[in-house]
């Protein structure tokens, strides 16, 4: 049974604990407008995440490439990613995590009320019907204008079914003289509620609601940072190139690199207009693999990528960010992990950086590759600070442009490899809070012990004492950040439960009531009441499995949960 997350009042009597405890007695769909700011105001930022999809189109982020009409393969398609024959689109899938291949995670199969009406338009014809696994999907009212070779029609999703669309395109003609399976472009999906309607907006009032508390929005999930940057030693190096980026044209935004070579995630377009509109200052990274060293090269993606942040293009209306918000700017995603390609790609970077002779990287005759690769990190968000600050002009660097360099192995004082890579750059480059604008930390905490047998105080105990221990970590590092000058900030930070073992229960601690006071006492005594900065909460919307917890919400719609409600405390104290 899949049980649908909603916003209507529900009775106590009759309503399982879970859902009462997330509902709560109303849903504060507004809750933040009306809390005092208090001292730490503007000081905590989130992840852009998503569930539902944060668009007002349900396919443009949310979609994957079109397959075959038997779902075997992936259908043809053009350089931006629609089909050039017949196909099977899954428009979006919000179902619990294992839904498609149970037993799921979740023991209370939760998922975003997806149900209603969608308007749906395509260029192009096509017979429509329900996907093999969404047969309870209905479509009506399809017209055709072959003047403009346009067609729309409506699919509806009934309450109660699995927040999963997935539709048949046959019978395609992509333009009027085209034969049969052919493909079709530009689909659009609106959700309900949504429809144009002359909106200039691209994105759910709602989500813009969400994210309004929050003093920045870092998007390292949504532009594809932990893409798989390739093997550097491969030819070409797997660069990538400003006209290798993600494109607000793409069928769907994070087609990959099997499309583009940086077709990751969402494109920085569309950074633009959700940042705008929700006045939101923001934090981005740098893939690993952007070229640009200099502000000599002005062909470069990380010179384009600065160029576009100040001045927009086209499709944003030829309008940058908005004046008075902030970058905040991170070289790649923790380059200290192994897990991660970006690790692997940097450090062979910098073996190949020294082996070519005259890098400053082993210019006190250090022989440690690994060290190497450290200061080959912060070396990089040394020089995008310095192309940043050559498009948005002298004065700038510090002020609008912010970089931040982010590891998550910073403690232990001056003999950790943050610090001492800090201590190179000063040697090297001169102090770093010249131009860099705070250091950064991870601030997780979770159950360290799962059990089998665990109860729900059990794992919310077991996290106390996680965040408790982290206080030593975070008093290291605020010392280190003294010594340079810098800010310290948590680049990612909160409840972080990731296991296989009572998955269930670890799910359910995320939902009760005493997670909300856990995260408050994180955030307060255990980050700012240790010299922390800025905490940036990871993050906004999502669904619970093995792979995490980490949403304050599971549907942005809905900010009545106990994480979200602890996070407006913690800005209104």
């Amino acid at each position: 049974m899949l049980v649908a997350i909603t916003r209507k009042a529900v009775s106590a009597s009759t309503t399982p604990r879970w859902v009462r405890l997330v509902l709560g007695a109303f849903l504060l769909a507004s809750a933040h407008g009306a809390i005092a700011q208090g001292t730490y105001a503007g000081k905590i930022g989130v992840e852009v995440s998503e569930r539902p999809t944060g668009f007002r189109d349900a396919f443009v982020h949310q979609g994957r490439l079109f397959l075959t009409t038997d779902g075997s393969a992936k259908a043809p398609y053009d350089a931006n990613g629609w089909p050039t024959t017949d196909g099977l689109a899954v428009i979006f899938d919000q179902r619990p995590y294992l839904a498609w291949n149970p037993p799921m995670d979740d023991p209370d199969a939760v998922q975003p009320d997806c149900s209603g009406r969608y308007l749906m338009s395509f260029y192009g014809q096509a017979t429509l019907s329900p996907g093999p696994d969404s047969p309870y999907l209905t479509i009506s009212n399809q017209t055709y204008d072959p003047v403009n070779n346009f067609s729309i029609a409506y699919v509806t999703l009934p309450p109660g079914q699995p927040s999963l669309m997935e539709l048949l395109f046959t019978n395609t003609q992509r333009t009027q003289t085209s034969g049969l399976n052919t493909g079709i472009r530009y689909l659009k999906v609106f959700r309900p509620g949504l429809y144009p309607n002359g909106t200039l907006s691209h994105f759910d009032p709602a989500y813009i609601n969400a994210l309004a508390p929050f003093a920045y929005l870092r998007f390292m999930n949504w532009t594809g940072t932990n893409y798989s940057a390739g093997y550097y030693g491969d030819p070409g190096h797997h660069l990538i190139n400003w006209a290798d980026r993600s494109l607000p044209s793409d069928a769907y935004q994070g087609m990959g690199t099997a499309v583009r070579a940086g077709a990751t995630g969402v494109s920085w377009e569309y950074v633009i207009l959700l940042a705008n509109e929700a006045n939101k200052d923001i934090w981005i990274n740098i893939p690993v693999s952007a070229t640009g060293s200099s502000p000599t090269d002005t062909t470069s993606y990380i010179y384009k990528l600065a160029q576009l942040l100040k001045n927009g293009d086209s499709f944003t209306g030829n309008h940058g960010l908005n004046p008075g918000l902030h970058i905040y700017i991170e070289h790649s995603n923790e380059v200290w992990n192994p897990g991660f390609s970006q690790y692997t790609w940097n450090r062979l970077a910098a073996v190949d950086e020294v082996g070519q002779g005259g890098s400053p990287l082993n210019n006190d005759g250090d022989t440690v590759q690994l060290d190497w690769a450290y200061r080959r990190h912060a070396k990089r968000l040394y020089e995008i600070a310095k192309i940043f600050e050559a498009v948005f002009g002298a004065g700038s660097l510090n002020t609008t442009i912010r970089p931040v360099y982010a590891w998550w192995n910073l403690q232990e004082g001056p003999n950790s490899t943050g610090a001492k890579t800090l201590a190179w750059m000063n040697t090297t480059y001169g102090p770093p809070s010249n131009y860099f604008y705070a250091m950064a930390q991870g601030s997780y905490f979770s159950d360290t012990s799962p059990s089998t047998t665990a109860t729900i105080p059990d794992v919310l105990a077991n996290m106390l004492a996680s965040s408790n221990a982290s206080v030593t970590k975070t008093q290291q590092n605020k010392a280190t950040a003294n010594l340079y000058g810098l800010k310290l900030f948590a680049y990612e930070g909160g409840p972080d439960n990731r296991t296989t073992s009572n998955i269930g229960i670890q799910i359910e601690a995320n939902r009760d009531a005493g997670m909300g006071p856990l995260v408050e006492h994180h955030i307060v005594d255990n980050w700012f009441g240790q010299g922390g900065d800025m905490f940036g909460y990871f993050s906004l919307a999502g669904y619970y499995s093995r792979n995490g917890d980490w949403g304050a919400t599971e549907d942005y719609r809905i900010l009545s949960t106990p994480k979200y409600q602890a996070i407006m405390n913690v800005l209104s104290q």
